[in-house]
């Protein structure tokens, strides 16, 4: 198989809340995936981004356009044989969690829905999967540090054998130690475990650090896309600039209002 195998594709993928005529969150937005890689999607509060990662888990209706994960449409009601394969991750793992069940019980559960799925591997080599030790199997929600329960979080994705992980801000919250960690997570699984990754940020910064293509927002449209190197050194859209200011140290210490 190819290693551009085309895992994601959104074509022409509209977005819109509420009634007819109600400006839409996305706006005629196309964006690929292929076969092990990692591409971003960059924009400020409010330009559409999340929106597209909920759409493209099955999460959200689409107003208009289409969404495939390798060639299988993705709905809402798309059948959960075909969920397994988009997983999400999100900027907050315990809203994902119940605060009752331990890692463990979340890991049984997951099991006792996807039985096809998830029999290739062990709780304890999952963990170990994600760097963490099996001894928090037994934890509830509250006892994990941060980045452990964003690690668990990917973990019970990764259970379900995805072909495409969407992380939604998933290092937003950490400190930056651990955010290094969960993003060399991100690269690993994407070398080793044949994933896609679909990572959705407002910090250009982390996004030229993992990504090997990215797509900038605005406005529930795409201004700009290209080879991360590319956009960065050479940003088209004035949009783009101001995105690349704002990241202190290296592109001037100009302040822009995203999340």
């Amino acid at each position: 198989m190819s290693e551009h195998h085309e895992v994601l594709a959104i074509r022409d993928l509209t977005v819109r809340y509420g009634r007819a005529g109600t400006p839409p969150a996305v706006d005629s937005v196309s964006i690929d995936v292929s076969r092990r890689e990692i591409v971003g999607v960059v924009g400020e509060s409010g330009s559409g981004k999340t929106s597209i990662g909920m759409v493209a888990a099955g999460l959200w209706p689409a107003t208009g356009g289409s969404v495939t994960i390798e060639g299988r449409p993705i709905s809402p009601r798309m059948p959960r044989r075909d969920r397994a394969l988009v997983q999400m991750a999100f900027q907050d793992p315990n809203a994902s969690f119940d605060p009752r069940q331990s890692v463990r019980g979340g890991l049984r559960e997951l099991r006792r829905l996807h039985k096809e799925r998830t029999g290739w591997i062990s709780d304890e080599d999952l963990l170990r999967r994600v760097g963490l030790d099996s001894v928090l199997l037994g934890r509830l929600p509250h006892q994990l540090s941060g980045g452990q329960a964003q690690r668990i979080a990917v973990a019970r994705a990764l259970l379900l054998r995805p072909k495409l992980l969407i992380a939604d801000e998933p290092t937003s919250a950490l400190d930056v130690s651990v955010q290094a960690q969960i993003l060399d997570l991100l690269r690993a699984l994407c070398r080793d475990e044949d994933l896609s990754i679909l990572f959705i940020s407002h910090d250009l910064a982390v996004v030229r650090s993992l990504c090997r293509r990215v797509y900038v927002m605005r406005h529930g449209q795409v201004v700009e896309s290209g080879s991360t190197d590319e956009v960065m050194a050479h940003p088209r859209h004035e949009y783009t600039v101001k995105l690349l200011a704002a990241i202190p140290g290296n592109f001037g210490n100009q302040k822009l209002d995203i999340e």
